[in-house]
């Protein structure tokens, strides 16, 4: 089990925000087991997506995907975003 960080700069959040939801059918496809958003609080042009998979190569694969930088561009992500490949070493509390 492990996660991908994945960190945008978007132009509109207002309209990147509904993008993301209508991508969740295809993160499970690909094998994503959760989903959260989290917003830069001093740059909320700066968002945070962390998912949770099964299978870290399965979330190497759809980042690498053309599909996903497709709806990285409808969305309105700027530049290329910052993407990050890690497993939870132990929950502390």
């Amino acid at each position: 089990m492990g996660f991908a960080i994945f960190i945008a700069k978007i132009m509109d959040y207002d309209k990147w925000e509904p993008t993301i939801m209508e991508d969740i059918p295809l993160l499970k496809a690909n094998g994503a087991k959760s989903a959260s958003i989290l917003r830069d609080l001093d740059d909320p042009f700066r968002v945070i997506v962390k998912t949770e998979w099964e299978n870290l190569e399965n979330a190497k694969k759809f980042a690498e995907s053309d599909e996903l930088r497709a709806r990285m561009r409808a969305g309105g992500v700027i530049g290329i975003p910052e993407l990050y490949f890690v497993k939870e070493e132990k929950v502390v509390f």
